[in-house]
C-alpha cells in the first residue's frame, strides 16, 4: 500500500468520534507527552482557521516554533499538519501512520481524530513550542476538547451545522461554549447579546475568565484600513472580516504574555494570506477564490465585495442554506452561475433556479475568462479550483 492508498483509506474513516473521556483516556496512556505541549484552541462558525492562521504568523513573527493543526485541507490531506506554516512532509506523515496504524485499527478511531493524534505525535517530535488546534465541529463535543489549553477561543456564532449543533445562536452558542475549561482562559469577538450571556453563563458555571474582545479604533482609507492597537498605528490590506480574526489572535498572545513587537505585527498584516480565503488567483482580470459555505460568511464576502462587477459561480453542500446564500449573492450579481463538482454531498443544484455547468466547463472558462470571476459556496469545491493549474 503506497502512501495515497493510505491517506484514502484514512479519508474514508468517518463516522461519530468517540467519547472524549475514553479518548482522552487513550491520549494519556498512549501519548502522555501531550500534556507537556503548551497549546490554544480555536472554534466558531467562520474564521477559525484564518485566526489560527493569525496566531501562528504572529508567533512565527517572534521566532517560535509553532504548529497548526486545521480542516479540512484544500488541495492536500498534508495541509491538516503544519509546523512554522510548512506542511507536514508525505514523508513523515506516513512514518507517523505507519507506526500508529494498528492502534488507529484496533480503537477504530475517525479520520478527524487520527489527524488529530498524527498532528500531536508530530508536534511532540518537533519540540514545538505552541500548537494551535482548530476545532472539526462545534465544541462541546469535538475531540480536540479532550485536551488541556492554556487559552480557548471562540470567534463568532452563526447558523450553521444546526443537524448537530441546534436550531438557535443561543444553542450554538452553548455547544461552542462547550471549549471552555477551568484553568484556561477563554476569549472571543462573537458580539452578539444573547450569545454573550449564553458564553458568560457557561464560564460562570466553570470558573472560567471570560473576555470579549474589539477593536474600536479602526477607519477605512484608500487602500485598506487604519488599526490602533496599544496606542500604535497600523495598516492592513485585509478584508474587514478579518479585523476580529486578527485582533482575538493578537489579544490571545498579549494575554498569554507573549510579546509581539509593533514592527512584527505591522510585517505580519502586510503577508497575511490563508489559502482559499479571499485568495486571488489573477488580478486581471480579476479570479477570486473564498472559502465562504454559509450564510454568514456569504454575507461577510459580500460587504467586502461590494463594487464587484463579474460573474459569481457557486457550488454548495446539501446540509446548508443554499437559497439564502444565494440571496445574498445576488446584492452583488445577478449573473450566478452554479457548478457541479465531484461530492457525494452536493446540493441538488436543479432546485435553485440556476444555469448549472459542469466542473470541467469551469475549469475552461477560468483559464480563458475575459471578465471577473469570483468563486465560492464550499471549502471543498475552492479546493477543487485550487488544484487547476492556470
Amino acid at each position: 500500500m503506497n502512501v495515497q492508498d493510505k491517506i484514502k483509506k484514512m479519508e474514508n474513516k468517518k463516522g461519530k468520534n468517540h467519547d472524549l473521556v475514553l479518548f482522552r483516556k487513550w491520549l494519556d496512556e498512549y501519548l502522555p507527552e501531550h500534556k507537556s505541549l503548551k497549546k490554544i484552541q480555536v472554534a466558531g462558525t467562520n474564521g477559525k482557521g484564518s485566526t489560527c492562521k493569525w496566531l501562528s504568523m504572529f508567533l512565527q513573527s517572534e521566532s517560535y516554533k509553532t504548529g497548526m493543526f486545521t480542516s479540512p485541507h484544500l488541495v492536500s490531506h498534508m495541509e491538516r499538519i503544519q509546523i512554522d506554516s510548512k506542511d507536514i512532509s508525505l514523508e513523515d506523515w506516513e512514518r507517523i501512520y505507519d507506526t500508529w496504524d494498528a492502534f488507529f485499527e484496533e480503537k477504530q478511531l475517525t479520520m478527524f481524530e487520527m489527524d488529530l493524534w498524527m498532528a500531536l505525535v508530530y508536534f511532540i517530535e518537533q519540540n514545538v513550542d505552541v500548537a494551535i488546534i482548530e476545532v472539526g465541529l462545534g465544541g462541546r463535543l469535538d475531540a480536540t476538547t479532550s485536551l488541556d489549553y492554556m487559552a480557548t477561543l471562540i470567534t463568532n456564532v452563526g447558523l450553521d451545522h444546526q443537524e448537530f449543533l441546534g436550531d438557535t445562536l443561543e444553542q450554538i452558542a452553548y455547544e461552542k461554549s462547550g471549549i471552555f475549561k477551568p484553568n484556561a482562559i477563554a476569549l472571543t469577538t462573537e458580539k452578539d447579546p444573547a450569545c454573550q450571556k449564553v458564553m458568560e453563563l457557561v464560564a460562570d458555571y466553570l470558573n472560567v475568565m471570560l473576555g470579549f474582545v474589539s477593536l474600536s479604533d479602526i477607519s477605512k482609507t484608500k487602500d485598506g484600513y487604519k488599526l490602533v492597537y496599544n496606542g500604535v498605528d497600523y495598516f492592513a490590506k485585509i478584508p474587514e472580516y478579518q479585523i476580529d480574526n486578527m485582533i482575538l489572535a493578537l489579544e490571545t498572545l498579549f494575554v498569554l504574555g507573549y510579546s509581539i513587537s509593533s514592527k512584527h505585527i505591522q510585517e505580519v498584516l502586510d503577508n497575511f494570506n490563508w489559502l482559499g480565503r479571499f485568495s486571488v488567483l489573477r488580478e486581471d482580470p480579476y479570479v477570486l477564490v473564498d472559502g465562504a459555505h454559509n450564510v454568514p460568511g456569504i454575507k461577510a464576502l459580500v460587504n467586502e465585495l461590494q463594487s464587484f462587477d463579474g460573474t459569481i459561480y457557486f457550488s454548495v453542500l446539501k446540509e446548508k442554506d443554499a437559497s439564502d446564500m444565494i440571496e445574498e449573492l445576488k446584492k452583488l450579481t445577478k449573473d450566478i452561475v452554479l457548478v457541479r463538482f465531484d461530492t457525494d454531498r452536493l446540493y441538488p443544484l436543479e432546485h435553485l433556479g440556476l444555469p448549472i455547468i459542469e466542473f470541467d466547463e469551469l475549469e475552461t472558462i477560468i483559464k480563458n475568462t475575459k471578465e471577473n470571476i469570483l468563486l465560492c459556496g464550499s471549502l471543498y469545491f475552492v479546493g477543487d479550483v485550487l488544484k487547476i493549474k492556470l
